[in-house]
Formats: structure tokens, C-alpha cells, sequence
């Protein structure tokens, strides 16, 4: 076989190689994805076709340029988070390292055919990239065409337009960029690395010469992360792109995107979206967005159809060329919850639905209604068409609940459907509640009065609560201390003569759907039963100390205590921490006694209102009462 045959046998094996693949791991949607790669102060881009063929137009960098971060990781991380595992095409626009650096370090991702310009570079990037594609490096040439989807009656173009300065005579690596033409359709977007548009040295000017040749365009690639000696005029006016994409790194030391660049892009009309910040001229919020991310297109055959741009925050469109016109409406389904169904109020419930369009819908608005439709709120709108969407359903209870979506396409068109049945909202959450006091550990006098304190809430609202107690521990049995009361939070409690050591007092709180929610106390407490004091010769004699009398008490107050036998006493008063406030000490005979004590200390000046204790001590014991001063 002669050379020339010999070349005709591998042409026809790389066009066999671009037949649609049986499996793909990426996942298509019917259109032309072109996802822009966020290569930091890098350029790369992968396009998926509607039947599931990968291209990869460069990479990014494998080094650090000025303060911008090494991208091959974070590059990769896009590839496999799109499920890139096999590429059918891969282009090099060009050999600096910016654009083909990360190519060693695609693990996982198979390449089929490598195309470049054929040529050779002087840098260790440019002899690892040759040595990575081996025999599957190809040399483009000009005009040369790959087909994709070729079965399809709609197939994506790509289409090598020039290369190698456009013969121009340059030198300079940046000027021998490819300039790729895909097209899908009515739509068009050029990739040309880091071509230039000024004539210094061996830079030349081939935005120039090869404008004229690629013709309009939908979307640009800019030339050189938005460099001043590209994107010149001749080349805007030549290819009239709709929008830009920017690829250029936050922290970048080389000033991109340029101001003059971007004036020049703005005064044409173009719309720019960038992956990255940069460090040059700032966005302008009326032409510019920065994704800080990958950037996403996905595109449609159609003349006029709608193509979209997404992105972290970012959820545009823009219209192919021609005179397509878009007036039929979308088709919509709401899926859940379409009736029937009962969701809780004041908690989250996925609403899903299914939305379609001839060429694309747009956005979709949600809406609900609590009155079977009669009046309509909204939930949220110009949504993404996701088919689903964490609803926070309204604390308001229905039996009568309906949501409605509407969606529409870019040329205005809309269509709405709502559940087929009405569902209903209710109230399933249960009040939370909190004992506060008795927690545990206090030690209440039997018939006396202490408050009761509480915390109960409710998503919607508590209705009301009941006190119970028990004096037999957690187990019960429960006795009423008052049912039905409002929730105020607290509630005087005159205790029960009899005494117990493992008291506890529970609280349910209730809503008005009767969900309920209960607390106890976290741990015992005991109802100290009342001490009788003999204060008469009557009856047995004890060793015994009564209540203070009154209690609370504002100024005077009596003490009352019991000998058995005869000893000496001491009756003091102490603060909550202990310490003596007032005291007395004296011989005693068998029988009932009393101290008066006028609420001064012992340097004579008024004690301070609050929580006191009255102590009795002897040979026969050590007794204590609570007393509480009041000004």
C-alpha cells in the first residue's frame, strides 16, 4: 500500500472513531452542552453532543503563574463531576502551558485522538503533552471537518478554520493558536486559544484575516483571558458574537481581563461571563458576571431557538440566529403533591413537577392555594426548570391546599397546571416543652405554696397545658395539680400535706391539633411533711421546729420550737451561702418556746429581702426552716 493510501486508511479510521458510542458515563440532555472549565489562569472547555460524544479543548495549567492556584485537581474534579471518562476528540489550541499543562494529569480519562498544528515548542509541558498522546497525536490541517452525532439528522460540526498564523508570517506562539468553528445547528461558537490582534514583532494581527472567515457567531471564546492585544475591533465586527466567555484567574499577575478589552467587547454589545475575578478591570454588573465556576451552555439547533447560560448564581439565555418563531406554549405537570396527600405545617415538602418546551423552558413559578383555588400565593418564582424544589410549608392548617405551576419560555409563552386533587396541611408537630422548677433536688414544705415554672412552644401555637405531679418517682401515679390552663409559663402550687422523697411533677403541653409534648422533672424532689410543736403542756414532747410566723415576713417574726428535754439550744439565721446573720443561744427546759426576731442582723441593720434559713440546733439535733424577707 502505497503513503498516500496508507494516509487515506487512518483518515477513515478517525472518522470511524467519531460514530455515536453505545455507552457514555456523561449524561445528555437533547442539546449541545459547552461547559467553559474553571482552569484558573487556564483555558479549557468540554463539549458534550446530544448523543453522548466528548471534546476537550484544552486544560489549563500544571503550574503556578503569579498568585493564581494550580487548576489540574480542580479541573479534573469538573471532568468526573460531569462523568468524562472517555474523550472522542482532543484539540490543543496552542503549546503554552496554560492551555495544555493538565493533560498528564487527567486520571481516569481515555483520549481517542489528539489534533494539534503538528508542530514543536521548547518547554518541558510541551514534550509531556506529546509523550502523554503518543500515536494518538494527529496533525489538523485547514478546513479539515470532524462530524459528531453523525447519525443524527442534527449532528455538531466542528470545523478547523486556520491555524498557524493564518499566514501571516508570525512567530509568536499566541498567534499560532487553531481557530475551532463548532456548530450545532443555527449555533456557532469559535474557539481560538490565545489568538491576537495586534502587529509587534511576531505577534500579528490574525483576528484581522480570519474574522471574515468564521462569519457570526452566537458565542466567543475571548482570545487570551480577555488580553489588550486581542478582541480587536475587525474581529467584533466580523463575527458579531452575542456573548464572551472569559477564562482568567483570580490572583492572576498578568492584569486579566483588560479594560480596553472589555470596552471594546461592551461597545459591540457582547455580554461577557467569567469563571474567575481576575485582576484587571473590575465587572461591569450591566454587561459582566462571574460565575467563580465552571460556565455551562446549552444550546439548540433551532433558528431562533433559545439557548441557556448556567452557572453559580447565573441562569441566562440568548436567542440563535434566524427567523424561527417560538408560539407554542410549554407543557407542565405538577407530580407532587397532587392530592390526597397530607404535609405537615412549618416544615419542608419537596413540590415536583414536570415542565417541556419545543425549544426550551425557561423558568417556572410555584404557587399555592389554601381555599381550594379561590385566591392563589405565591412560593417562589422564575425558577430553574428542575422539577423540584424545597417548598416551607406555611404554618397555617388546610384541608383545602392546592399548589399550581406555571412555566414559561423565552418568547413569553406559558402554561400552568395545578394538583389534580386538594391535599391537606396540618399540624403534626408536636409542642416542645421544658419543667424548669421543681427540676430536682429542692425540698418543699408540705402545704406550703411555690411556683410551678415552665418553657412550652409550638410551630403553630400552644393551646393549652396540665400540671400533673407524682409522689412515687416518674412511674406514677399521676395526681392533677391543675389541667386545661393556660400557657403562661408558671402556676402557684399549694402543696399536699403529705410528704414524699420522690416527688416529680410532669407538664403536656398541647396544641390545637392535640399534638402533644411533655416534660417531668429531671430528677426527685422531696415535700418536707409539717413538724407539729407542742405549745401547750399538753400532749408528748418533741424536739421540734415550726414554721416562721409570718412567712414571707417584712419585719418581725416568731420562732417557734419544742424540747424533749432540758439542753441548751442555739437559733440562728443564715444567708443562702451559709453565713450567720443572726443568733442566740440559751438554756432550755422541756416543752414549747419562742424567739422573736426583729429582721435586723446583728449589727443591728435590716437585712435585705430574699431567701433565709431558720436553724435549731442541740444535743438532740439539728433542725431547718425556709424563711423569706420581704421589704
Amino acid at each position: 500500500m502505497s503513503p498516500i493510501r496508507r494516509g487515506a486508511a487512518a483518515l477513515l479510521v478517525s472518522l470511524a472513531l467519531l460514530a455515536p458510542a453505545a455507552s457514555r458515563a456523561v449524561t445528555t440532555n437533547g442539546q449541545l452542552q459547552v461547559i467553559h472549565l474553571d482552569a484558573g489562569q487556564g483555558d479549557g472547555a468540554v463539549i458534550i453532543t446530544p448523543g453522548g460524544q466528548v471534546v476537550l479543548i484544552d486544560e489549563g495549567t500544571n503550574f503556578t503563574a503569579g498568585s493564581s492556584p494550580t487548576s489540574c485537581s480542580r479541573v479534573l474534579s469538573e471532568l468526573q463531576a460531569l462523568g468524562v471518562t472517555h474523550v472522542d476528540l482532543h484539540f490543543a489550541s496552542h503549546y503554552h502551558a496554560d492551555h495544555i499543562g493538565c493533560i498528564t494529569s487527567l486520571t481516569g480519562i481515555t483520549i481517542d485522538q489528539g489534533w494539534d498544528r503538528g508542530s514543536t515548542y521548547s518547554s518541558g509541558t510541551y514534550t509531556s503533552y506529546a509523550a502523554y498522546l503518543g500515536g494518538s497525536r494527529h496533525t489538523l490541517t485547514k478546513g479539515r471537518v470532524f462530524t459528531l452525532d453523525s447519525l443524527s439528522a442534527h449532528p455538531v460540526i466542528i470545523k478547523c478554520v486556520e491555524l498557524a498564523g493564518a499566514g501571516s508570517g508570525a512567530t509568536d506562539e499566541n498567534s499560532l493558536s487553531l481557530m475551532l468553528k463548532v456548530s450545532y445547528g443555527e449555533f456557532d461558537e469559535t474557539f481560538g486559544g490565545d489568538f491576537t490582534g495586534t502587529n509587534s514583532g511576531g505577534t500579528k494581527d490574525v483576528e484581522t484575516i480570519v474574522g471574515p472567515l468564521v462569519g457570526p457567531v452566537e458565542v466567543y471564546k475571548v482570545h487570551h483571558h480577555g488580553s489588550a492585544t486581542s478582541t480587536n475591533d475587525n474581529w467584533l465586527n466580523a463575527t458579531k458574537p452575542r456573548i464572551g466567555i472569559i477564562s482568567c484567574g483570580t490572583g492572576n499577575g498578568y492584569g486579566h481581563p483588560t479594560a480596553s478589552a472589555l470596552g471594546r467587547l461592551h461597545n459591540h454589545s457582547v455580554r461577557t461571563y467569567w469563571t474567575e475575578t481576575g485582576t484587571g478591570a473590575a465587572p461591569n454588573p450591566s454587561w459582566d458576571k462571574v460565575a467563580g465556576g465552571p460556565i455551562r451552555i446549552n444550546a439548540v439547533w433551532q433558528p431562533g431557538g433559545v439557548d441557556s447560560i448556567i452557572a453559580n448564581g447565573i441562569a441566562d439565555t440568548l436567542t440563535n440566529s434566524g427567523t424561527f418563531v417560538d408560539d407554542v406554549a410549554p407543557v407542565v405537570s405538577v407530580t407532587s403533591p397532587n392530592g390526597g396527600e397530607t404535609v405537615a405545617a412549618g416544615a419542608p415538602r419537596s413540590v415536583t413537577w414536570s415542565a417541556t418546551d419545543n425549544v426550551a423552558v425557561s423558568t417556572v413559578d410555584l404557587e399555592y392555594s389554601s381555599n381550594g383555588g379561590s385566591s392563589w400565593s405565591g412560593i417562589a418564582s422564575g425558577l430553574g426548570n428542575s422539577g423540584s424544589f424545597s417548598w416551607p410549608v406555611p404554618n397555617a392548617p388546610s384541608t383545602q391546599a392546592l399548589v399550581r405551576i406555571t412555566a414559561h419560555d423565552a418568547a413569553g409563552n406559558l402554561a400552568s397546571d395545578a394538583s389534580n386533587a386538594m391535599f391537606s396541611i396540618a399540624d403534626q408537630t408536636a409542642p416542645t416543652i421544658a419543667v424548669l422548677s421543681p427540676n430536682g433536688g429542692e425540698a418543699w414544705d408540705a402545704s406550703g405554696t411555690h411556683a410551678i415554672t415552665w418553657n412550652a412552644a409550638d410551630n403553630v401555637g400552644v393551646d393549652s397545658v396540665d400540671v400533673d405531679y407524682s409522689r412515687s418517682g416518674t412511674g406514677g401515679p399521676w395526681l392533677a395539680v391543675q389541667h386545661g390552663i393556660a400557657n403562661l409559663g408558671t402556676l402557684d402550687w399549694t402543696l399536699p400535706a403529705q410528704g414524699s422523697d420522690s416527688a416529680v411533677v410532669r407538664i403536656r403541653a398541647f396544641d390545637h391539633a392535640l399534638n402533644i409534648g411533655q416534660d417531668a422533672s429531671d430528677a426527685l424532689f422531696r415535700i418536707l411533711p409539717s413538724q407539729s410543736v407542742a405549745v401547750s403542756d399538753a400532749g408528748p414532747l418533741a424536739f421540734s421546729l415550726a414554721r416562721p410566723v409570718p412567712n414571707p415576713s417584712g419585719l418581725g417574726v416568731r420562732f417557734e420550737f419544742s424540747l424533749a428535754a432540758q439542753e441548751r439550744v442555739r437559733i440562728e439565721v443564715l444567708d443562702v451561702r451559709g453565713r450567720r446573720v443572726w443568733g442566740r443561744a440559751q438554756d432550755a427546759a422541756p416543752g414549747p418556746h419562742f424567739v422573736s426576731w426583729d429582721g435586723r442582723d446583728e449589727a443591728g441593720v435590716p437585712t435585705a429581702q430574699g431567701l433565709y434559713f431558720l436553724r435549731l440546733e442541740g444535743a438532740s439535733g439539728v433542725l431547718t426552716r425556709k424563711l423569706v424577707r420581704i421589704r
